[in-house]
């Protein structure tokens, strides 16, 4: 089963040169599945009714196209196959010209929403969706469990403010790239990388004390977001 849906890209969706940001780009992506969700009767506002809470643990994204301020996006999502503890969803995105703008698959935990315990898929979980496993925009691709190890060039503390928390009391997955943001030097722009991994480790709640690093692991740019002693790491961003 696959879900459309067009999006105007807003001023706050843009970068450098009124380009769609990679934050735009997220926010498209998980607006889509949230639609999914809601189609199926299994949305945020269902959790109460169908018992389950459907929690992001990663995603992947390379970019071919930035639309620009006040184009139209056109955004197709499906459920492209489940596993016995995660299930995964792709995207595509186009411009309003037809052009592919940009591809992306994501990864996904289901919770029991009374006691937060991680649930195993089931059929009747996953079929309302209607998988799609023979379409899939990175094939054979697996995120990464670990962060790489790094040298940090750049480490900073980085504040959690009450607008990035979401209706789970955490920080949205979106306002993450907004604490990544804060590790980057001030010559690097983060739009400048098309093809980006984002995993999260841990959530970041309110109140708690959180450090950036950014540093280079072979190709790729390492962000990583840690606890204040540096033990614990919430998420990374690798940037390519």
């Amino acid at each position: 089963m696959q879900i459309k849906q067009d999006f105007l890209v807003r001023l706050e969706d843009t970068g450098a040169g009124f380009q769609l940001s990679n934050k735009g780009f997220l926010t498209m992506l998980t607006n889509l599945a949230c639609l999914h969700g809601n189609r199926i009767g299994q949305g945020l506002m269902d959790r109460e009714k169908c018992g389950l809470s459907w929690m992001v643990v990663g995603w992947r994204m390379i970019v071919e196209r930035r639309p620009l301020l006040s184009e139209t996006v056109h955004g197709v999502t499906w459920s492209s196959g489940f596993g016995r503890l995660q299930t995964s969803r792709d995207f595509m995105l186009y411009d309003q010209q037809g052009t592919l703008a940009a591809r992306a698959t994501s990864s996904w935990l289901v919770l029991d929403e009374h006691n937060t315990h991680i649930l195993r898929m089931t059929p009747e979980i996953v079929e309302p969706y209607g998988p799609e496993p023979d379409k899939q925009t990175f094939p054979g691709y697996a995120f990464p469990r670990e962060c790489p190890a790094f040298q940090p060039v750049r480490t900073v503390p980085v504040q959690v403010t009450r607008a990035m928390i979401d209706c789970n009391d955490h920080v949205h997955n979106v306002a993450y790239l907004d604490l990544f943001q804060e590790a980057l030097p001030k010559d690097e722009d983060m739009d400048r990388f098309g093809d980006f991994t984002l995993v999260y480790r841990r959530e970041i709640r309110p109140g708690q004390r959180i450090t950036a690093a950014y540093g280079q692991a072979g190709a790729d740019r390492v962000l990583a977001l840690k606890d204040e002693d540096g033990e614990q790491v919430h998420a990374f961003l690798l940037l390519r």
